[in-house]
């Protein structure tokens, strides 16, 4: 007898930047007809009845996004972030780690890179860095020489 295969449910789905800042920087009154599912679709995100998957990529890219072309404040768009990342429906592939990230970015004024180093190496132990900036050493890493 010959099988018939079987159909895998899709349990999550990716996120494109696009998404995300129209969320976040859209007025409800004025948002153009093609975007108004937004509202919706992220309401559906934060009680868990959506399941996205959020690549670090795309958040890096919406911090980038806010700050730079929108002028957001890096510690405003952080806080803002963290927010949709805590969403129930959201999945990363390390929550936590883009969580302190995030935190470090409110509570510190450096760059995206600089925080994700910083998180990363607080949450395996890492003491060292190869690098030239200073940043990072005023934050509690050791500078090693690269020769």
């Amino acid at each position: 007898m010959k099988r018939l295969p079987r159909e895998c449910p899709v349990k999550h789905s990716l996120i494109d930047t696009n998404v995300i800042i129209r969320y976040l920087v859209e007025d409800p009154d004025t948002i153009r007809p093609k975007f108004k599912g937004v509202y919706a679709f992220f309401e559906k995100a934060e009680k868990g009845q959506l399941q996205i998957q959020l690549p670090e990529l795309v958040l890096f890219e919406a911090f980038f996004v806010l700050t730079s072309f929108y002028e957001v404040p890096p510690a405003k768009a952080a806080q803002t972030l963290d927010l949709v990342v805590a969403f129930k429906g959201i999945s990363m592939q390390d929550k936590e780690l883009m969580h302190s990230c995030l935190m470090l970015l409110q509570n510190k004024k450096i760059d995206l890179v600089d925080a994700y180093i910083l998180a990363v190496s607080r949450q395996k132990g890492i003491k060292t860095v190869y690098s030239f900036d200073s940043d990072l050493k005023k934050n509690g890493l050791e500078l090693l020489k690269v020769q």
